[in-house]
């Protein structure tokens, strides 16, 4: 029994020392587990850092590559647009072929650069105006058409300006054609957009103008004798004196036109839309106007002799000839 004591001693000591060997062990296990967490946290970050700058330097290169396009792109335009102006400056007959392949270089230019329509407009429009001067006297005084057809090129510029790409931009929206003198008989001119272009004396007989805008348009003294202008519209445009015998003209807009001596004999006016036209003194003679909108219009200075006024709209406001019964409604 005196020996128990001390076992009991030897046995306290022994289950100290384990449990100290045994924390020092969970310590170092639980900061080594700490270290290799920061460090693997800190790893993330750099490689993230890395990432970041590496992205950022990769966006910058990126910048500059489509900045040195761009530029690329911008010179080459450049260099197209001067050579097919270039083209348009080549005169003489023999030279047509080359001012024809400058026109068309400039077609596909507005197409391909939307920016440079505007200039290229400005460049056609001058082309036209120095190749189909109106001449001396004033237009006023010269009632008939050009004696010849406008050479071939004048005739491709006009209808590559009729059909531009961009018409409702404000920049492109008008053609600026002054003093110039046009024959364009036969021409394809559907869906040209020639809003408030100046057209006065100009031969367009038998041309194709179905659906094209012309309102606003100047048409004074305009040869359009067997024209196709079926649903186009010519809203407040300047007809006076101008020749359209025969014209188809069924669904036009012609609301508020000046048609004042105008010829008509013949045309066909089926379902056109003549409300506030001023017709006075106009030639209708067997004309179509059948189905024809006649409100607020003045009819009562014109020739109506075996005109078709079947079926034609009209109110209180219509004025026709004396000898002219009422159309039905």
């Amino acid at each position: 029994m005196a020996g128990w004591p001390r076992r009991l001693g030897d046995d306290h000591r022994r289950r100290r020392g384990g449990r100290g060997r045994g924390t020092s062990s969970a310590a170092g296990s639980s900061w080594h587990t700490t270290v290799t967490s920061i460090a693997g946290i800190v790893s993330v970050l750099l490689v993230a850092a890395g990432l970041f700058y590496t992205n950022q330097a990769n966006r910058e290169q990126q910048r500059l590559a489509v900045q040195q396009q761009q530029l690329a792109v911008q010179q080459q335009v450049a260099d197209r647009f001067a050579r097919a102006v270039d083209q348009l400056g080549q005169e003489g007959a023999g030279k047509l072929s080359i001012r024809l392949g400058g026109i068309y270089s400039l077609q596909r230019l507005m197409r391909d650069s939307p920016a440079d329509e505007p200039s290229i407009i400005e460049v056609l429009c001058a082309f036209i105006r120095n190749h189909a001067p109106a001449p001396r006297p004033a237009k006023t005084n010269r009632p008939s058409p050009p004696p010849n057809a406008s050479p071939g090129d004048v005739r491709a510029a006009f209808v590559v300006l009729a059909h531009r790409p961009s018409p409702d931009d404000r920049a492109n929206s008008r053609l600026d054609l002054p003093d110039t003198w046009l024959s364009l008989p036969h021409a394809n001119l559907g869906d040209a957009h020639l809003s408030f272009t100046d057209l006065s004396f100009a031969n367009l007989t038998s041309a194709h103008l179905s659906d094209a805008d012309l309102s606003f348009a100047n048409l004074t003294g305009a040869h359009l004798s067997d024209a196709d202008l079926r649903g186009a519209d010519l809203g407040i445009a300047q007809l006076r004196g101008a020749d359209l015998r025969g014209a188809h003209l069924s669904d036009v807009n012609l609301r508020g036109a000046d048609l004042r001596r105008a010829d008509l004999r013949g045309a066909y006016l089926t379902g056109a839309y003549l409300r506030g036209a001023n017709l006075d003194g106009a030639n209708l003679t067997g004309a179509h106007l059948r189905f024809a909108d006649l409100s607020d219009t003045d009819l009562s200075g014109a020739s109506l002799h075996d005109a078709d006024l079947r079926d034609a709209r009209r109110d209180e406001t219509t004025r026709l000839p004396g000898d002219v019964p009422t159309p039905s409604g």
